[in-house]
């Protein structure tokens, strides 16, 4: 088997997966995604393609007790590349924009450090994934930082549901 054909999207994210710290603990197809949080709420346009899934906040809980941690990075294959998404499922209520705000900091600044270079490196996006009825009205300042700041650094939703393609 050639070098090149050993690195197939799978092997890439397992890896770069696997190198985190604190270690992400990576789970078949969506299963790191927990009932109620989500469950239901995201899915694969093609489960075959689906690289595996984890929970960042519960695999970082111990190292990172008092911050506001993102969920879930689930590894998806789009044209033969190993693509991240990174998702919060949380409450998409006005008061809860800066919260979403600040869990995407630290999230970046989690992909900074140097074990996670190689995951940093994927292709990601970042989704929030509303885990109830969505509530943030046009005329409140939340909605401006929602749709200038936080879309700037990446930030998709929130949405009901998500479909990873």
């Amino acid at each position: 088997m050639s070098r090149a054909s050993a690195r197939t999207p799978s092997v890439v994210f397992d890896a770069a997966v696997g190198e985190t710290s604190p270690r992400l603990v990576l789970k078949p197809g969506l299963q790191a995604i927990k009932k109620g949080e989500g469950r239901g709420q995201i899915v694969a346009e093609d489960n075959r393609r689906l690289l595996g899934s984890a929970a960042i906040d519960d695999d970082c809980r111990r190292a990172y007790p008092k911050d506001h941690r993102w969920d879930y990075v689930i590894g998806y294959e789009r044209a033969n590349k190993a693509i991240s998404y990174f998702v919060e499922v949380h409450s998409a209520e006005t008061s809860e924009v800066s919260t979403v705000g600040k869990k995407l900091r630290w999230l970046r600044d989690f992909l900074l450090q140097a074990p996670q270079k190689n995951l940093a490196a994927l292709d990601r996006e970042y989704h929030w994934v509303a885990s109830g009825r969505i509530n943030i009205p046009k005329h409140v300042p939340q909605y401006r930082i929602l749709n200038t700041t936080l879309k700037k650094a990446g930030l998709h939703g929130p949405v009901e549901h998500l479909v990873l393609t």
